[in-house]
């Protein structure tokens, strides 16, 4: 479907939020329309107007009127188009062409009765079905109105809440680490798209797999060579070829994968520019917030994560006497760490963050090989004691993981784009063939929930302890370094202060993310003469931040200032002056990188900001920095007095050093 219309609908609305109400209306009814309602994504317009409503974009209590009205509305002309055509509904065009659609309605209303129509109405494929299956069936308007009516008016805040919740932590969020919001957005997006993508995989697999089998099948003995070759996996008699058939098909897709990525990227002894763009990309998204997590979850790759759980799996199918699925379980690891080995030694180095030291960390992209190895053999190994319609959770599980570990290591330059996918595609790809062995042969069944317990449980525990052991080795070791320079006291004084960085962010949504100052000179001497009238330094924030945040009545003793980062680095020094409850004036300083001639004195990049405290979604608060006013910036000159030499460079920028 064509969305292209999207975006500028929401600018509309940004631009006339008088109208937003009614344009919520117009959109409410027509998602709730039979047939239209499948066309028009209102769920995600209506998050992304909650987004706006929770940046101050626009209002909370005419989108909510507006869109329940249209909701009912909508609801009671489906209604309306159910009763007045009966069964003859099932005739029309796109249900004569796609009965399913209807037939789930109908499914679902039989199991539900009248709370069909308030659970549907929060689920999207349902919600355009509902309504007219509930007059096609007879019920009376007065009994779908009173459970509809309520309904309705609590579908629009539950997806306008969700969104507004998300709009206000954006703008904190960009205000708070530059790049987080982004990190976090496009983390999501990865991990959700690769879950949908093996979901429908899974889904259409499952619908598909036994006429693909049959035209197999057929295939086979049409072609006599091949045939001997692929009749043990086809063979009908046996019950697990479906599953078999589908790991086949897994490796000819890795396979081919494998064989396309080495045409766009072949590996050699430089990185192509495909590689570059990524890491240099992931290195402009780099934040002390999103740090920390990605450097927990790389720990999965690490060996003393794998062995225990690797180990304690092993010998839980041995004392459960569950010989043949201990055997494939060793042979598919033992594969997975020869292809590692064979990786190691012929993939070309990993990015350029292992000159910063520890070389422990930069281990080849060949890991994710093991760490698919590892999920996805298990997953193989699980699904097969679970029903058939729950047989899909392991897989979505691994996939899980295995997203979010490639991302990790990429995001934190610990491998090249094309080297993680190569990992990933021979894992998938030796998965499969063991996988293909093991549904083949495994004939004893085992506790699939003992067996998913003691793995997580063993990984999760393992994770944490390697976590605990190396996350401030490998933080400092993953750290971008700052741009190193050199300047001549009298050039940085007289203009080459301009060279300098200007801006600490470039993300959009930061109002004031500009540098206003430079300074050189001993940061603890400037500690010390604004703490002598009476400026103080910000207390340390933390993930409890967040939990303090929810405060409607928050003030500058409750609410500590958020941090902000400079290429990935955290304020040097942070100060602040107390004002009113709800306002503060702020200094921060960042190392530039930069270093004076002669003498190597640090050149400090600041920010001497006057903060407001602003409330969100009735319950959510947080400092919002703004450019101060020229009394601010005469203030500071004042207070610092003859002890410091101030130059005002440009209206909204001065220069600070030590007095001769």
């Amino acid at each position: 479907m064509e969305s292209g219309w999207i975006q500028p609908l929401l600018d509309w609305i940004a631009a006339n939020p008088g109208w937003a109400g009614f344009a919520v209306f117009v959109l409410a009814f027509l998602e709730s329309l039979v047939i239209i309602g499948f066309l028009l994504p209102g769920i995600f317009i209506l998050f992304a107007i909650g987004a706006m409503i929770g940046l101050g974009m626009t209002g909370m209590l005419p989108i909510w009127v507006g869109g329940s009205l249209g909701a009912v509305a909508g609801d009671l002309v489906s209604y309306w188009v159910g009763h007045r055509y009966q069964q003859r509904l099932r005739t029309l065009w796109p249900f004569s062409r796609y009965p399913g659609m209807l037939l789930r309605g109908d499914e679902f209303f039989a199991r539900h009765g009248a709370k069909s129509v308030i659970i549907g109405r929060f689920i999207g494929p349902l919600r355009p079905v509902v309504p007219a299956t509930a007059g096609m069936l007879g019920m009376p308007l007065s009994q779908f109105a009173w459970v509809s009516v309520p309904a309705c008016i609590l579908w629009t805040p539950a997806y306008l809440v969700p969104g507004m919740l998300f709009g206000a932590s954006l703008e904190v969020a960009s205000d708070y680490a530059g790049r987080l919001a982004l990190v976090l957005a496009l983390a999501v997006g990865v991990v959700w798209l690769a879950l949908w993508a093996v979901r429908m995989l899974y889904e259409i697999s499952a619908v598909y797999s036994a006429r693909w089998l049959r035209r197999a099948i057929r295939w086979s003995r049409r072609h006599p060579v091949l045939g001997r070759l692929a009749g043990p996996i086809l063979d009908p008699s046996q019950p697990e070829v479906l599953s078999v058939s589908m790991l086949g098909l897994l490796l000819v897709v890795a396979l081919w994968g494998f064989v396309l990525l080495m045409f766009l990227a072949p590996f050699g002894p430089e990185p192509g520019v495909r590689d570059l763009a990524v890491m240099n990309w992931a290195q402009t998204l780099r934040n002390d917030i999103t740090d920390p997590f990605m450097v927990v979850v790389s720990q999965l790759s690490r060996w003393w994560v794998l062995l225990p759980t690797l180990v304690a799996t092993l010998l839980w199918l041995l004392g459960a006497e569950r010989l043949d699925a201990a055997i494939h379980w060793l042979v598919a690891m033992a594969g997975a760490m020869v292809l590692q080995a064979l990786m190691a030694m012929s993939l070309r180095a990993t990015p350029a963050l292992q000159a910063a030291g520890s070389e422990h960390v930069y281990v080849p992209s060949a890991h994710l090989t093991l760490v698919t190895v590892l999920l996805g053999f298990f997953s193989v190994m699980v699904a097969k004691e679970l029903r058939r319609k729950h047989r899909r959770w392991p897989y979505l599980a691994a996939t899980l993981l295995v997203t979010l570990l490639l991302f990790a290591r990429i995001y934190l330059g610990l491998d090249w784009f094309s080297g993680a996918l190569a990992g990933v595609i021979l894992g998938l790809a030796w998965t499969a063939i063991v996988g293909m062995a093991y549904r083949a042969r495994a004939k004893r069944h085992f506790a699939g929930g003992v067996a998913c317990a003691i793995f997580f449980g063993t990984l999760v525990m393992t994770i944490a302890w390697q976590a605990d052991v190396h996350l401030d080795r490998d933080l400092e070791a993953v750290r971008v370094p700052l741009p190193e320079a050199t300047l001549a006291e009298s050039e940085w004084w007289d203009g080459a202060w301009a060279e300098l960085p200007q801006r600490r962010t470039y993300s959009r949504s930061v109002a004031s993310r500009r540098f206003n100052f430079q300074m050189v000179g001993d940061i603890e001497t400037l500690r010390e003469a604004l703490e002598a009238e009476g400026w103080a330094p910000a207390e340390a924030d933390d993930w409890r931040w967040f939990l303090r945040a929810l405060n409607p009545n928050a003030d500058e003793a409750t609410l500590p200032l958020t941090g902000k980062n400079y290429l990935g680095h955290r304020e040097t020094l942070v100060l602040r002056l107390p004002g009113s409850a709800d306002e503060q004036m702020v200094l921060r300083l960042w190392d530039s990188g930069t270093r004076l001639v002669p003498g190597g004195d640090t050149v400090w990049l600041g920010q001497f900001h006057r903060e407001r405290l602003v409330k969100r979604v009735w319950l959510f608060s947080y400092w919002n920095a703004a450019e101060p006013a020229q009394a601010d910036v005469s203030d500071l000159e004042e207070l610092l007095g003859p002890a410091w030499q101030f130059q005002q460079a440009l209206p909204y920028f001065f220069l600070l050093r030590p007095a001769p």
